[in-house]
């Protein structure tokens, strides 16, 4: 294992000094997950699928339209709404 410095503002350090306090772990074991996740590599068995997450978050996906290019023509979807409004 490699040893590292990350410089937190005060709100992230005090967010990943909770979560590890609550996960009864250290900070740094909190950190690895979270980049394993972040890069795609997590093997931690509390990792969260995709399954999990939508029945702990319910509201994701709520609105949406059908559309397959909100991406790309965001801006066009809003203006058409903006012209919308009576």
């Amino acid at each position: 294992m490699v040893r590292t410095q990350f410089q937190l503002d005060d709100d992230t350090y005090e967010a990943l000094r909770e979560a590890a306090h609550n996960r009864r772990t250290s900070m740094s074991a909190i950190a690895r997950d979270i980049l394993r996740q972040h890069l795609g590599e997590c093997t931690h068995p509390e990792a969260v699928s995709g399954t999990d997450l939508l029945k702990k978050h319910p509201w994701i996906g709520m609105g949406k339209s059908g559309e397959t290019d909100i991406s790309i023509r965001h801006d066009d979807y809003l203006a058409e709404d903006f012209l919308d409004i009576p």
